[in-house]
């Protein structure tokens, strides 16, 4: 595949929109969990039509780079720039907020959902695996060093801060934590090869890198090359997180499984760079998110679209989400339901 080193209306009907949003929001905070869902499912017609049917995604979810550190830094990422002139980039995506955890959520659940730490929570709300199950759909999260960890993935860290709860939304979702079932599916990392050789990996595949190669890094000695206070350490976490993706890309794409089917990889960044107290280097953001998580690259790869796409369209988290509902046909979640606002990615799947 790729040679890692080859070269909206007036703001008074806005404000009139978000009434009537937020109004169906609070009335659906209080069905019960199938109501909810039945609501859900209803409110996607319009907002869905035109996407691709997906056999197969398969979201990679990055740490902490702006879209400055890494486009045009081919010294650093010559696959990630390789992949924006062939494939699909998307030149205005933003994360939802500050800092890691919140994002996870809302891109699995469809708002924050008032996460707003990295400390460990647990939320009771619909998420991706109920719409996911509800509709037959199967599903995995790939935690890379989680095996690390003695006593599973509700463990805090692991392996001296290689896996970290907070970069596993799965596990903080009430009706995941509490269902034997839904744990087992939250695997280590070194199952995804197994699972691609054997043509069984799911119909949703969630990818979190551990933090040396997701490009966040970890506390520690500076000598560490995974060490975030390192200024070397940084820019060598960019190339060590580069080629991770392309060799896991490349994996995907030579598989039976991309080979046989509609299938898309999203690779995406939580948050911008982040800048230690007291301030935050980019809280730019879009689609029911301002303030926002800074400008990000996202990359999208699909093997039904054969010639590369920039989009200048503005997207976010709640913009994927919408995106992977609407092509596994699930329904909406939240803000993904907000049509005058959150877009799905039409142009980079089609």
């Amino acid at each position: 595949m790729f040679d890692r080193r080859s070269k909206i209306g007036s703001r008074a009907r806005h404000q009139m929109s978000l009434l009537r949003f937020f109004s169906a929001f609070m009335v659906a905070a209080f069905l019960s969990p199938v109501a909810a869902r039945g609501l859900s499912a209803q409110n996607n017609n319009g907002q869905f039509g035109g996407l691709p049917n997906f056999q197969h995604v398969f979201v990679i979810m990055m740490e902490n780079r702006s879209y400055t550190s890494l486009i045009g830094n081919y010294d650093d990422a010559p696959f990630i720039n390789r992949a924006a002139t062939t494939y699909g980039l998307a030149t205005k995506y933003f994360g939802v907020t500050h800092p890691s955890q919140p994002n996870y959520i809302a891109a699995t659940s469809g708002s924050t959902n008032g996460v707003s730490t990295d400390n460990d929570i647990t939320v009771d709300v619909i998420n991706i695996v109920d719409q996911l199950e509800a509709k037959g759909k199967t599903w995995k999260a790939y935690m890379q060093s989680l095996s690390l960890c003695t006593t599973g993935p509700l463990q805090h860290a692991c392996g001296n801060q290689l896996y970290e709860r907070k970069h596993n939304p799965f596990i903080s979702y009430t009706d995941v934590q509490t269902d034997p079932a839904r744990v087992a599916k939250i695997v280590d990392f070194s199952q995804f090869s197994i699972d691609l050789a054997n043509n069984s990996v799911p119909n949703y595949s969630w990818i979190s890198p551990d933090q040396c190669n997701d490009m966040h890094g970890r506390g520690g000695d500076p000598s560490d090359p995974c060490d975030f206070g390192n200024v070397h350490g940084s820019t060598g976490l960019i190339a060590t997180g580069d080629d991770f993706l392309y060799r896991t890309v490349n994996q995907i794409m030579n598989s039976k499984v991309w080979q046989d089917g509609n299938s898309t990889i999203f690779i995406v960044w939580d948050e911008s760079d982040f800048v230690p107290p007291p301030g935050k280097e980019d809280t730019s953001g879009c689609c029911d998110s301002v303030p926002g998580g800074g400008h990000l690259v996202t990359l999208v790869i699909s093997n039904s679209v054969n010639s590369p796409v920039t989009s200048d369209l503005a997207f976010n988290h709640y913009s994927l989400l919408a995106t992977i509902e609407g092509g596994l046909g699930l329904g909406c979640l939240a803000f993904t339901c907000d049509t005058a606002h959150v877009k799905p990615m039409r142009d980079l799947v089609n």
